[in-house]
């Protein structure tokens, strides 16, 4: 049960991460202050502004304000601060290791704040993912030498959180696990009170070492899209097999308890700021050891190879040159993050296959993209001359659009959004129960 005790907190990164944890901190009672060199960010959350999409971020904002402040300097923050939390990009290296600079950064200038306040008790929570052995190596050590004298009052967890953008506050309030890597059963305990203050549901809490929790993110993460190339490595095999449906075979499959049904479905493949890279980590990890994580390599080749696949279906029903519509360019709903996303990564493919594209999505622009593209929103694609449409991203913003689009339009649904009613021209991915 957590303690009922409320704390003055600071957290270093007001990013798409940093500004709900923040918001739910909030929420929770907590004082926070939001650290960020980004001046403009900083400015808009200063005015209550948020500049992406994020639902229920701006009305939680709003309902904690009076507990949080932004700042872009490290000045001041720690007076009174008792625990930090630094959730700051790890960009990935070209090996496909995470790049420590920006948390390197961070926990220097806490310690050097901190240094000033001698005998004062502090937690420093990494809530960024690193590879394993960062934590109590490079960062703790950069952590204690600028926090000088002040080192022995210090402490240092691990603690990333496991979300998907758009569903941020969702996934913050309600997890299936917390996941602490402690240096201390006390760190541990102060950081498990924390974090069970802001969720409303009783999640797991495993409290692990620090390279324990390291590995376990990246696992855990590699594991999920394990089962997502798997559901697509079955929809190839149905799609192949005459009268058979992958989403009835991965069904029953999921039916079984040893398996379960979460992420077991034919679709597009996984992509966003955590997956792709998070898998390849864990492989880079045990290379590392000098192990391979033979799973996680062929995970990622069954993913990389389903653009491929779909471009082969729309070459099986268009001829290049046609005019094709590719429906949501971001990774996932509600959203408007490309990182790695198959849709974008099909436009690329489908142009310099011959193809005319243009595109559809709720929140990405054109700005964005450094492409040629016309990126539309729903409302601006009534009777639209295409060829064929390709769902991406099985939003429910846009399942009216076959009937916004003439009736001699091929459909290709990777996720089955649009079965009902079934359109004339109909090819559902991983399904040879129906023929166009």
């Amino acid at each position: 049960m957590a303690e009922n005790v409320t704390r003055n907190a600071v957290v270093i990164g007001c990013g798409k991460l940093g500004t709900p944890l923040i918001a739910c901190l909030a929420n929770a009672g907590h004082s926070v202050i939001g650290i960020d060199v980004n001046q403009n960010l900083i400015s808009n959350l200063q005015s209550g502004l948020v500049t992406w999409n994020e639902p229920g971020l701006s009305e939680l904002l709003d309902q904690g304000s009076r507990k949080i402040s932004f700042q872009t300097s490290y000045e001041g923050a720690f007076d009174s601060a008792e625990i930090s939390f630094i959730i700051v990009p790890t960009p990935s290296t070209r090996t496909g290791e995470f790049s420590n600079e920006y948390v390197l950064d961070a926990v220097s200038r806490i310690g050097t704040e901190l240094s000033k306040q001698h005998s004062k008790k502090h937690l420093v929570v990494i809530v960024s993912t690193v590879m394993p052995g960062s934590t109590e190596g490079v960062i703790k050590k950069t952590l204690l030498d600028a926090a000088s004298a002040s080192s022995e009052e210090v402490q240092i967890c691990y603690s990333p959180e496991f979300i998907a953008l758009g569903t941020v506050i969702k996934n913050m309030q309600y997890p299936d696990l917390v996941l602490i890597g402690q240096e201390s059963d006390s760190a541990g305990q102060i950081l498990e009170d924390i974090s069970l203050s802001i969720v409303k549901n009783q999640p797991h809490v495993s409290r692990l070492t620090l390279a324990e929790a390291e590995i376990a993110k990246i696992a855990i993460n590699s594991f999920v899209t394990t089962k997502i190339s798997f559901s697509n490595q079955i929809s190839e095999i149905c799609e192949s097999t005459p009268n058979t449906s992958a989403v009835k075979v991965l069904e029953a499959i999921g039916a079984d308890s040893r398996i379960g049904k979460s992420y077991l479905a034919p679709g597009a493949g996984f992509g966003g700021p955590c997956f792709p890279r998070d898998n390849r980590a864990f492989n880079k990890y045990a290379n590392n050891l000098g192990l391979t994580a033979d799973l996680a390599v062929a995970t990622d080749l069954v993913n990389v190879r389903q653009n491929d696949r779909v471009v082969r279906i729309v070459r099986e029903l268009v001829q290049p040159g046609s005019r094709i519509l590719v429906v949501g360019l971001s990774y996932k709903p509600d959203t408007d993050v490309i990182e790695e996303s198959p849709g974008l990564a099909f436009v690329e493919l489908a142009l310099n296959a011959g193809y005319s594209v243009d595109a559809v999505d709720e929140y990405v622009t054109a700005k964005q993209l450094g492409l040629e593209l016309d990126v539309r929103k729903p409302s601006e694609i009534l009777n639209s001359d295409y060829d064929l449409a390709v769902l991406f991203v099985p939003s429910m913003s846009y399942a009216k659009i076959p009937q916004l689009l003439g009736k001699e339009t091929k459909i290709v649904d990777l996720w089955g959004l649009w079965s009902d009613p079934m359109p004339e021209s109909y090819h559902r991915l991983g399904n040879n129960l129906v023929k166009i």
